[in-house]
């Protein structure tokens, strides 16, 4: 796969956004690729969905092999489950199984169950999968019975499914943005450079008049030097858990990236840090338990992407202190920023 460190990626997408290539592109160096199509044919008379069908099968390499799997919702998560190591597979698309599973001839049944079963098949999946999904959740809610129907089913199964895969990207008008990236199984800790933090000193500047303008002079503030700081090497991650690695293996933090316009930031887990508040739940502890400080824990395992988060090895304090100038000024006290910084130097 193009894109090393994951095992399972979910690819998402509006109609036409370039889901579908994007994801043929994470494929495009296996020497052998499974590819599984989830869409039933269809009526024989829409052609406009013929050639929909045909233009995906057109784009296929000579080397790919094609399986059907739209007779049965639960032919995808055991094919999934018999996958080897060595296989790669591509699923096309998740909508597609979603039909199938709402068809009137599949039911009555356990939709919930068997979205539950598609999940646990991808996350213990042996071969390397790409899932192309439809994402429905940005529209309004339909009008019909059978659209709430499916777009209900089709957003649990995507929220399932992107639980399991080791790496999530959304495609919009063909520009794919990763929404679940992987951290690096191993970093290489650059050295720092040194810096010297020169003495902070305010000096009153007369204002623009004619005339000279008393002013009261600041009081200077002696900080102390910026220590130049080495992060410990990083452990790597496990394999088949790549967001297990502390933070400071977070791509931002530790490939010393550069800070440009476009990048992409590593952000919280969104689940990790509530899960780890409810664990906290759980705890036998007396009285009020940890209080407010549950919010310390739930931030280190939302940045640690899990819910029972590591103590943090190196912690730093960035303190920032500025003045107004000015008309912005006005009201305030020169050098109040200064001695304020200087009150939680001595702290």
């Amino acid at each position: 796969m193009s894109v090393d460190g994951w095992n399972t990626v979910l690819v998402l997408g509006g109609i036409r956004s370039g889901k579908s290539e994007f994801a043929e592109s994470l494929v495009a160096d296996a020497p052998v690729v499974r590819y599984l199509a989830t869409a039933p044919e269809g009526d024989p008379e829409d052609t406009e969905w013929a050639t929909r069908l045909a233009a995906h099968r057109a784009r296929r390499p000579g080397s790919w092999t094609t399986e059907e799997t739209a007779a049965d919702p639960r032919r995808l998560a055991d094919v999934l489950a018999s996958a080897e190591p060595n296989e790669t597979l591509l699923v096309d698309d998740l909508g597609g199984w979603v039909t199938v599973l709402l068809d009137p001839d599949h039911q009555p049944a356990d939709d919930v169950a068997t979205i539950a079963e598609l999940a646990e098949a991808v996350r213990t999946c042996s071969a390397r999968v790409v899932l192309v999904s439809p994402e429905v959740g940005l529209s309004l809610v339909p009008t019909t019975p059978l659209g709430r129907a499916f777009t209900d089913a089709l957003g649990a199964a995507n929220r399932a499914v992107a639980d399991a895969c080791d790496a999530v990207a959304l495609v919009v008008a063909g520009q794919p943005a990763w929404l679940k990236p992987a951290a690096p199984l191993a970093v290489a800790t650059a050295p720092a450079a040194s810096v010297t933090a020169p003495a902070a000193s305010v000096t009153a500047t007369a204002a623009v008049g004619s005339g000279p303008v008393d002013v009261e002079p600041t009081p200077e503030v002696q900080l102390p030097d910026v220590l130049t700081h080495t992060p410990p090497v990083a452990p790597n991650a496990e394999p088949g858990n790549p967001w297990a690695a502390p933070t400071m293996a977070l791509p931002m933090v530790a490939t010393g990236l550069v800070i440009q316009p476009g990048m992409e930031l590593p952000m919280p887990d969104e689940y990790a840090g509530p899960q780890a508040v409810d664990r906290l739940a759980t705890l036998d502890v007396p009285g009020a338990g940890l209080g407010v400080l549950d919010r310390v824990v739930a931030f280190a395992a939302a940045t640690q992407g899990t819910a029972v988060p590591a103590a943090w090895g190196s912690v730093r304090v960035l303190l920032l202190h500025g003045d107004h100038a000015g008309g912005a000024s006005a009201g305030t006290v020169a050098g109040e920023s200064a001695r304020r910084a200087g009150q939680a130097l001595s702290l």
